[in-house]
């Protein structure tokens, strides 16, 4: 169902504006198949951000036909609110297909820095021998930003898919990152989300927690795809990346 959607933006008029991120871009990029995501994030560039042109745009690219037999439909626009203190809008969207009806959610927001830059990714549909052309955010930003999120909110992060993906692009990624990139994206990240804190005194704080600890053990007994992980194996994963790659200056 998400393909639909993907497939109709990267012919539309907009697939310049939007850049993926999120769960949905790096499940499909390691291949995990099985994570967990509920919607497809993505930043946005190149165009006012509000939400008479986010409709605009979103109206367009759903009612794009192509030889799929789908129907998509704009179903509404909701402010984000859900632990999201940077902002932007989720889109509820219909795809139907024969007797098959399913909702997902688009969540766009705007104003963090991509560094280097965005970069052409090519994504492989589950149907189909295609691949679609998309912009995506590079690997350095995601984890960048994944880095500031557990940083900053500690305890009150209710999201361990956070942990989950700093720990997946560890595993799966971490040889290809650029350490100078890197740095430059925790920089920015942290200036644009005004990070100030000690970043060792954090992340101590994050290894001592019995409520985090704890709600990672509730999340892997969930998901099937986490359940071989242990608490102590992302504590592992955090500490090599924040030893390694952060900035004196920070």
């Amino acid at each position: 169902m998400y393909d639909r959607f993907i497939e109709r933006l990267a012919v539309s008029n907009y697939k310049d504006n939007f850049i993926l991120k999120g769960g949905f871009y790096l499940s499909t990029l390691f291949g995990v198949e099985n994570r967990t995501t509920m919607d497809i994030d993505t930043a946005f560039k190149n165009a006012n951000f509000n939400e008479e042109t986010i409709v605009k745009m979103i109206k367009e690219i759903v009612s794009i036909e192509i030889d799929d037999n789908v129907k998509l439909s704009y179903l509404g626009i909701s402010p984000i609110r859900d632990e999201d203190e940077y902002g932007g809008f989720k889109i509820g969207i219909l795809v139907e297909f024969e007797n098959i009806k399913e909702k997902f959610h688009l969540d766009i927001a705007t104003g963090d820095p991509i560094t280097p830059k965005e970069i052409k990714y090519s994504y492989k549909p589950i149907l189909g021998e295609s691949y679609i052309k998309l912009w995506a955010y590079n690997i350095e930003t995601v984890l960048s930003e994944k880095i500031e999120t557990i940083l900053n909110r500690l305890e009150l992060n209710g999201r361990m898919k956070d942990y989950y993906d700093i720990y997946l692009i560890y595993k799966k990624d971490w040889k290809n990152i650029n350490i100078e990139h890197f740095r430059k994206a925790i920089e920015n990240t942290f200036s644009k989300r005004e990070y100030t804190r000690d970043v060792y005194d954090d992340l101590n704080k994050i290894k001592t927690s019995i409520s985090l600890k704890r709600r990672w053990d509730i999340y892997k007994n969930k998901y099937d795809y986490a359940k071989d992980v242990a608490f102590e194996d992302i504590l592992i994963c955090l500490e090599e990346i924040i030893s390694v790659l952060i900035l004196e200056t920070v």
